[in-house]
């Protein structure tokens, strides 16, 4: 710390020691209070005057204190001191007040304003020139029966602090009026007994001789009234209490010498049931049979206030000419308890219908069924309790033992479960889920068991077909990947032929017959593929900001063939302006171009179709509407579920389709947060698809602006290797590369490629991936070291085609992923790429 420093540090702690000084002279101040309330031995008024004096001498911001007590609706000023001296006796409505209020939520409040606070009395405010209070509870045996209340004549005028003196001070006020109330109670006592004890000696001469008598017989009595576990309580004919054991101190918190002489039933009885109980026999002498006990279950009250259930037996006996009433009282709580806890639990169990509850005793023998056992396992209870719990087993665990070994091994380990087979009353079998739980008393020895059963036989058959939908789909991809395989040399035969046959027209027809049926099969193979997405969840989407005009755009060029040769027209309606969805462009042209080509399928040749694109709240669509053969309304719903036609194949104009494109274009919407509706009024009136997605409100960057890149010229006698195991497929792709004049060779496996890659150093690389011995993942690190020129591109050429597969691909170092059968299109931008990176 530097020296110019210094000034601001001394002043900081000057303000300290000020600060600390203020706070030791606010403690002596409330210390000094507490001594002297503490040390009032006075009435309650006087008190209370002592109360209010100091807490003005403590809280220098208030300029009156007073303590107002609780009277029925009003409030009584009891003591007050300070500017409001002069209004001891004041009385106030509690409703409507302040105080009222504090006395009714048993909390402390502060009013920083009265003129604008609605808790207050305005007027009384005004008399008596508050603008500002703050009140506390005083509270006796967890009843409120007055407040303290300190005002000031500003608003906001009392500190934390202050709040945190009077909080103090109320509770020592709150001590000391019990002391007080205590005190004047246990004068009245006093008093009570003085007249007793009076009576009492006037009766003593007359007893003596009595007594003597009788001392030999009490002392035996009372030393068995002593060792009981019971409360005994002895009353007269009026209920007034004459003896009182041991055991009644502990179970009713009061001495002998507290209740000797007090009525019963006003004593050791809730105060709201005492007018109900008075009615009862138990209480009245009159009606008791001398030697007759009775037993009750009451409520009862200890000294403290908390209540408990007694049992109370009663006998009425006359003993020495007097009328007595002999009590024995047992607290019944943990009966109570368990009972209560029995009838809930009961209740709980019988409204569980799906788990099967039972109680075995220790033998295994049934003692308790619950109504979810009879859903179940169809018995009633009366056909079972009493019976072996192994009445539930097939015979065949039966005879190995299974039953009582279930229960050893719950007995053993605490609890054992299990999933098997169980018998219903009717004899069906069914899955079940067992628990079995020992039940034991508090020293350990085995009571019983619990039992707890329920019917899984659902969810093993959704298991199971689970299983059976997985290994389904597997069967498809692997389908898919495996049709790829042959599909791969034909195409390649395909482009081979259509492109020698340039300049033959003669055979220019049955070339596209063959590419048209090609192209429909690899359709078909992509929706096997498809369709084992669907049905695993596997259909993901990437998405980007994108403009439905070019959504439509790209799927109307992909179905303009079909539409072509149908001679359909298609009529487009869309706003000029881009409306934008954040979707994935590739996969939104897949579900708008299915749509598409299912309206032009499905419609008559030369039909007009309309595609409309339009926008409502905050949702885009696009609709689609054809004249075709429309769709019953219950076939609306089923219609896009996995493998479903609406319309028979045989009916179909070209009897194709797997019925998997409405499943795989709702399952694409979905993703994208959005969803297709259907509607047709019928067979032979049209139908309407509309695709409803969220809006894209970001600006970006208009598609039609962004230019194209060149495309590089193509380099001829490219070197390309192609590796395949499939020899047909190998051969026929490098044919067709040497048609398009490159030089090719093809080898068959992984070794041969690494080995040939050294030697020949092509610039392109075309590698299957599925190969054995060396897969093309395993082949790409030795042919990347083989190849000198680092611009060499290396494909992966393969029948895997999803968007996993692609991002595999990529992450091992494939440039370009190629899915079988490769089009021609495809293979000449291979080629040319090829060409610009030898270039480079």
């Amino acid at each position: 710390m530097t020296t110019s420093q210094d000034p601001q540090v001394e002043s900081d702690i000057a303000v300290q020691l000020a600060a600390e000084r203020s706070t030791n002279a606010r403690l002596l101040k409330l210390i000094n209070a507490h001594s002297k309330i503490a040390a009032t031995k006075l009435n309650l008024d006087t008190f209370f005057s002592v109360v209010t004096d100091a807490l003005l001498d403590l809280v220098p911001a208030a300029h009156a204190s007073v303590v107002e007590w609780v009277d029925g609706d009003d409030m009584v000023y009891r003591a007050c001191s300070g500017s409001i001296a002069r209004h001891v006796g004041l009385r106030l409505k509690r409703e409507g007040s302040l105080s009222g209020l504090c006395s009714v939520e048993n909390k402390l409040l502060y009013c920083r304003n009265t003129s604008n606070d609605p808790r207050v009395d305005r007027q009384a405010c005004e008399r008596v020139g508050a603008a500002s209070m703050i009140v506390a509870p005083l509270a006796y045996h967890a009843e409120v029966a007055g407040v303290v209340k300190l005002m000031a004549d500003t608003h906001d005028a009392f500190s934390a602090e202050d709040i945190q003196t009077l909080e103090r001070i109320t509770s020592l006020v709150a001590s000391g009026m019990a002391h007080q109330r205590v005190f004047a109670e246990n004068q009245t006592l006093i008093e009570e007994n003085a007249i007793t004890i009076a009576k009492l000696r006037t009766e003593i001469g007359l007893r003596e001789a009595a007594d003597k008598r009788l001392a030999s017989s009490l002392r035996r009595r009372r030393l068995v009234l002593d060792t009981t576990h019971d409360a005994f309580i002895c009353t007269d004919s009026n209920g007034i209490i004459i003896d009182w054991n041991d055991a009644a101190n502990r179970t009713f918190g009061y001495s002998r010498d507290d209740v000797i002489g007090q009525p019963m039933l006003s004593l050791l009885f809730p105060e709201r049931c005492k007018a109900e109980y008075a009615q009862l026999d138990i209480f009245e002498f009159d009606r008791k049979q001398p030697g007759h006990s009775p037993r009750t279950e009451l409520t009862a009250a200890r000294s403290d206030g908390s209540e408990f259930p007694a049992e109370l037996s009663v006998a009425a006996v006359q003993y020495d000419g007097s009328k007595e009433l002999a009590y024995f009282v047992r607290d019944i709580t943990e009966r109570f308890n368990a009972r209560d806890l029995d009838k809930r639990f009961r209740v709980l169990v019988d409204a569980i219908s799906d788990y099967a509850i039972t109680l075995l005793d220790a033998d295994g023998l049934i003692t308790t069924w619950s109504a979810g056992s009879v859903h179940v396992m169809g018995y009633h209870a009366d056909e079972v309790i009493g019976k072996p719990h192994s009445l539930f087993y097939t015979p065949e665990d039966v005879s190995v033992g299974r039953p009582q070994k279930d229960l050893d091994q719950a007995a053993r380990e605490g609890r054992s479960e299990m999933e098997e087979w169980r018998v219903r009353k009717n004899g069906t079998n069914f899955w079940a889920n067992t628990i079995v739980t020992a039940l034991r008393d508090p020293n350990g020895a085995l009571q019983g068991f619990a039992k707890i059963t329920r019917d899984m036989s659902r969810r093993r058959r959704m298991e199971e077909l689970e299983a059976s939908s997985q290994r389904m789909s597997q069967f498809l991809g692997l389908l898919g990947h495996e049709l790829r395989n042959p599909l791969a040399p034909l195409r390649n035969a395909v482009s081979m032929l259509q492109l020698k046959s340039k300049g033959h027209e003669a055979f220019l027809p049955e070339h596209e017959l063959i590419d048209r049926q090609l192209s429909h099969l690899t359709r078909l193979v992509d929706d096997l593929l498809d369709a084992g997405r669907v049905t695993l969840g596997r259909v993901h989407i990437t998405p980007t900001p994108c403009a439905l005009q070019a959504v439509v755009q790209l799927s109307i060029e992909g179905s303009a063939p079909l539409l072509a040769a149908r001679n359909q027209t298609l009529n487009v309606s869309m706003p000029e302006e881009p409306m934008r969805v954040n979707g994935d462009l590739t996969r939104l042209v897949q579900v708008v171009q299915n749509l598409l080509n299912n309206a032009s399928k499905f419609s008559p040749i030369g039909a007009s179709i309309d595609l409309t694109i339009f926008g409502s709240a905050r949702l885009l669509a696009i609709r689609i509407d054809d004249p075709g053969r429309g769709i019953e309304p219950d076939a609306i719903d089923a219609m896009f579920n996995l493998f479903v036609q609406e319309t028979p194949t045989e009916e179909q104009a070209d009897k194709s389709g797997l019925g998997i494109g409405l499943t795989l274009a709702r399952a694409i919407v979905d993703l994208h947060g959005g969803h297709i509706d259907a509607r047709s009024a019928g067979r032979g009136k049209g139908s309407s698809f509309t695709v409803w997605l969220p809006g894209y409100e970001s600006e970006i960057a208009d598609e039609e602006t962004r230019e194209n890149p060149p495309v590089a010229p193509q380099q001829a006698n490219l070197r390309v290797l192609v590796v395949d195991d499939n020899n047909d497929s190998a051969d026929s792709m490098a044919a067709l590369v040497e048609v398009l004049g490159h030089e090719s060779r093809a080898v068959y496996d992984g070794a041969a490629a690494v080995e040939l890659a050294k030697q020949w150093q092509p610039a392109l690389v075309l590698l299957d991936l599925s190969m054995p011995k060396i897969t093309g993942f395993d082949a790409l690190p030795q042919i990347r070291a083989a190849l000198q020129e680092p611009g060499a591109v290396i494909a992966a050429m393969t029948g895997l085609g999803t968007s996993e597969d692609r991002a595999r691909t990529a992450a091992a170092g494939f440039d370009l992923h190629l899915t079988k059968p490769v089009g021609l299109d495809d293979l000449e931008d291979v080629l040319r790429l090829a060409g610009k990176s030898s270039v480079t």
